[in-house]
């Protein structure tokens, strides 16, 4: 059956970020005063962060179970599309990059602050603050960088990207291509688009498109969902015909995740805050080291 092939270093991965940078995404999320754009940023650089831990072997690097892509959309004043790779520093220009060279790479480490709950010695819980290293690859674009919405030419950009990866992998699990958005296209009917993209495929299936719509509205968040009745506009509901429906093995994923993935779900999630959205990226990129491989491409 499709979508069988294990990920390791003899077989990588691929998952590809797709932002949406318009200026539509410095409103709040949800009903929220959070903007959407720093929902995006934290869930991204935390993904990087546990993805490079999972590829940790007790080595001095992690291994390279993947090659991951970050491409930015937007307009410039005058209405032309702007869609290019988002790594800066030593990473600058390049559409995908590999564990290793993320690893080695953050822009900054970041001291952040985080809640815990420790056994306070009677019985009971206390809450304190401990300080993290929080690593940075992606930063958010100026405001004065953020107006339209190219989504046609963004995913055609991505299609170039995951079609020359196939081509060089063309036995591995297929790229996963990750969106994140909540404008309107400028620029066209963006389903054309999607379903070229899906219709890349390795021997081992089809490229799979995620869609992550961050709305302003206050509606339930609804993750992987089987039909567009829960879904509150015609834009969300077009995000889900765009977005590819999720293979058994990936919605066995999610189930343990303790994300609900009912027969015939789509790969969308609506409203999703960061630590929801940070559930729904971690589907499908679990890595199981496969025992028939000789040790040094385990």
């Amino acid at each position: 059956m499709p979508y069988e092939m294990q990920i390791d270093r003899a077989n990588p991965g691929c998952i590809v970020f797709l932002v949406d940078q318009s200026n539509s995404m410095l409103d709040g999320i949800a009903g929220t005063p959070r903007p959407k754009l720093d929902t995006v940023a934290t869930a991204i650089n935390r993904f990087f962060a546990e993805l490079i831990t999972s590829c940790e072997k007790g080595e001095d690097k992690p291994r390279n179970y993947f090659e991951v892509g970050l491409v930015g959309y937007t307009t410039d004043q005058n209405g032309v599309a702007i869609v290019r790779p988002l790594f800066r520093g030593a990473l600058e220009g390049r559409d995908l990059v590999s564990i290793a060279d993320l690893y080695d790479n953050p822009l900054e480490i970041e001291k952040r602050q985080k809640k815990e709950f420790i056994d306070d010695g009677a019985g009971g819980l206390q809450e304190v603050i401990k300080e993290i290293a929080f690593p940075v690859w992606y930063r958010p674009p100026a405001v004065t960088e953020m107006f339209g919405t190219p989504m046609c030419g963004a995913l055609s950009y991505v299609t170039q990207v995951a079609r020359g990866w196939v081509e060089a992998h063309p036995g591995c699990f297929p790229p996963m291509v990750i969106h994140l958005t909540d404008g309107e296209p400028v620029d066209g009917d963006p389903r054309p688009f999607a379903e070229e993209l899906k219709g890349l495929a390795t021997t081992d299936g089809s490229v799979l498109l995620f869609n992550c719509h961050l709305s302003s509205r206050d509606s339930q968040p609804v993750f992987l969902p089987a039909t567009d009745a829960m879904l509150p506009d015609d834009y969300a509901k077009d995000l889900f015909t765009m977005s590819s429906a999720l293979p058994d093995k990936l919605r066995h994923m999610a189930e343990v995740k303790g994300i609900s993935a009912p027969l015939g779900c789509k790969a969308m999630a609506f409203n999703a805050d960061a630590v929801s959205l940070l559930k729904l990226l971690n589907v499908g990129t679990q890595v199981v080291a496969t025992a028939t491989l000789p040790p040094h491409l385990r």
